[in-house]
């Protein structure tokens, strides 16, 4: 306890093999969860059985969405952001990675094997901080 993962990802898989005993609570992303239940429906049906680490999805109030925002200097490249936000792609991105559209929009349902899992929609969102904000709270963590 204590020391920080290399990534959420590690730390989430960590948590699933090794179960409470192991890491008795961590923090990670909402398709994290999706992806891992997706690839693994027998072994997601154990878990909500109770065998093991059962993760439950918490959204604090208000929460943050994780941001990637992809900024374009080319315009022959325009097709892409095209691409990214088509519904169909939109919907793809959330039935079967778990990543919620612009401003966390959701296209399409959730699949058989996560449905009522997680929200459709969450209310109360804010902005991450802005980047003299984060630098700020990382010197308070490391001073």
């Amino acid at each position: 306890m204590g020391l920080k993962s290399s990534s959420s990802g590690k730390l989430f898989d960590q948590y699933i093999a090794g179960g409470l005993g192991a890491e008795p609570m961590v923090i990670g992303y909402e398709n994290q969860l999706v992806e891992w239940a997706l690839a693994d429906p027998a072994r997601w049906q154990r878990v909500q059985a109770g065998t093991g680490a059962k993760p439950e999805i918490l959204y604090p109030r208000p929460t943050v969405y994780s941001a990637h925002p992809l900024i374009v200097i080319d315009p022959t490249v325009d097709r892409m952001l095209e691409a990214l936000t088509s519904p169909k792609l939109q919907e793809l991105a959330w039935s079967k990675h778990g990543f919620r559209g612009p401003l966390g929009t959701v296209i399409g349902g959730a699949d058989a094997a996560i449905a009522g899992v997680r929200p459709a929609e969450i209310e109360a969102v804010l902005p991450m901080p802005s980047a003299d904000v984060m630098l700020a709270l990382l010197a308070q963590m490391e001073g």
